[in-house]
């Protein structure tokens, strides 16, 4: 039985199954489109064994068959039917016979650990130790090499935008400064920059910069477009969960171990703080992007829009790759507010 790269939308496997096809053009037997590099499924189970022993039988009977959860924590295949087949005939020769059953769990869940980990990070570079952490190095550690499977390049010639709430429809009278990094001087603590440091935060479009400035009705808001003049790479925190498990040299046991801690890290750079909150919230954050700025040489970190839903926000190093294009000003003439009930008060 044959497969072809068009069995996969994982992008790491498609390039293995070319070179291992060796120039064998035909009819695939799984997606069955024609003149494709085919090879066959059993070639590929040195690919997927170590995937395969991240998981165990279990008698759950609401937990899935090993191939739905592949797919449905990896996405690797390009449908669940082709998942199933695949997958099913790749156990034919895998030594564990077990996970032909029915139903399936993980082998290796470091959440609760994970959770205690990080938490004692928070704790520990809040109230005890701000420039020499002792205890939770660990966490810094792990950010950092889990981390590097997560880059991208974000190529020149990308737009980015950046708003500012200003007095009336005229906007500011010079935007290219006014709308680009605050001086150091001028710098308060941010999600990834500590006081006094400096980075440019962008947005990935313009509706998003105005949840981020938290316009009100009647405001104006400023909003400028900032080009990328060189192809740069970053770190992107906005979907970690979707990192290919073919990536040449991970350790798969290690990274579904330790990946609860990149969680906390994204969801920790991505919450909404309250005005009142204090700025000692920022400090776990501030931390690991500057350890990530010094360790990985990466030029910024991208993260989910809290404020808006769908909307990527990014927090870069150095503002000398971007140049300056235009600015509009904008007038803000309707809000839509959602609220949950949180508690209810009886009188009487």
């Amino acid at each position: 039985m044959t497969c072809c790269p068009n069995c996969f939308v994982d992008v790491e496997i498609q390039p293995i199954i070319k070179d291992l096809s060796r120039g064998n053009i035909g009819t695939c037997n799984c997606c069955y489109q024609k003149n494709v590099p085919i090879v066959d499924i059993e070639d590929l189970l040195d690919y997927f064994v170590p995937l395969f022993d991240l998981y165990e039988e279990t008698d759950n009977p609401v937990a899935d068959c090993l191939s739905t959860t592949i797919q449905k924590e990896w996405n690797i295949f390009a449908n669940d039917d082709i998942a199933k087949s695949i997958t099913n005939y790749l156990l034919i020769d895998y030594l564990d016979k077990s996970l032909k059953g029915e139903h399936v769990k993980e082998k290796f869940d470091g959440t609760s650990d994970s959770d205690k980990i990080w938490q004692d990070f928070v704790n520990e570079i809040k109230c005890t130790n701000r420039f020499f952490i002792n205890n939770n190095a660990i966490v810094r550690d792990i950010v950092s090499k889990l981390l590097q499977k997560h880059t991208k390049t974000l190529k020149a010639g990308t737009s980015f935008f950046r708003a500012r709430i200003c007095d009336n429809i005229n906007g500011f009278s010079n935007p290219a400064s006014d709308l680009g990094k605050p001086p150091y001087q001028k710098t308060t603590s941010g999600r990834a920059n500590p006081q006094g440091i400096s980075y440019l935060y962008l947005a990935s479009d313009p509706k998003t910069t105005l949840f981020e400035v938290r316009a009100s009705f009647l405001d104006y808001v400023c909003i400028g477009e900032f080009e990328l003049v060189e192809d740069i790479i970053i770190v992107s925190l906005n979907d970690i969960h979707n990192i290919s498990p073919f990536i040449e040299d991970i350790n798969l046991q290690e990274y579904v171990t330790n990946k609860t801690i990149l969680n906390h890290f994204r969801e920790a750079l991505s919450k909404p703080l309250r005005k009142t909150d204090s700025d000692l919230e920022y400090l776990p954050t501030q931390y690991l992007c500057e350890y990530i700025k010094s360790s990985l040489k990466v030029h910024g970190v991208e993260y989910a829009s809290a404020m808006h839903t769908g909307g990527i926000n990014y927090a870069f190093f150095d503002d000398q790759k971007f140049q300056f294009k235009n600015a509009k000003t904008v007038e803000i003439n309707k809000i839509d507010m959602e609220y949950a009930s949180i508690k209810e008060s009886n009188k009487g």
